[in-house]
């Protein structure tokens, strides 16, 4: 893979995850309002602190286990979340690309760095929160 091929194929990612990310987003906020809420709670509650906190709404009560039924529900807080998903993964997938053509390139230092980056990525999404909740 040469370098420009590189850049093409990595702006092409970035603007196909932000368009994708953005428009779940657009399209679960607007089912949001026209449902008047989400996930069985309305806007009011969602949006009040202290029923918010006292019944635990909040990103870690929307599970990933839930967001097909989510979506098939055509539930908004599930397309907010996929949006922001995506919105998450759009600059990991940007680092794999690099690391791919710098494997590709047999540039190890880069590999090295990559995936020394792509480690803490996925440590900090997927181990830390534990040890925070």
């Amino acid at each position: 893979m040469r370098n420009h091929d590189d850049e093409v194929i990595i702006s092409y990612f970035l603007r196909a995850g932000v368009l994708i990310s953005v428009s779940f987003i657009i399209a679960g906020v607007i089912i949001l309002f026209a449902k008047n809420g989400g996930d069985g709670f309305t806007l009011s509650q969602m949006s009040s602190y202290n029923y918010a906190l006292a019944h635990g709404i909040d990103s870690r009560s929307v599970s990933l286990n839930k967001i097909l039924s989510g979506l098939s529900a055509i539930d908004g807080l599930y397309f907010i979340t996929v949006g922001l998903w995506v919105l998450i993964f759009t600059p990991i997938t940007v680092v794999f690309i690099g690391w791919i053509s710098f494997l590709d390139d047999k540039n190890y230092l880069y590999v090295g760095m990559a995936s020394i980056v792509l480690f803490n990525l996925f440590f900090a999404m997927l181990v830390v929160p534990r040890f925070l909740i």
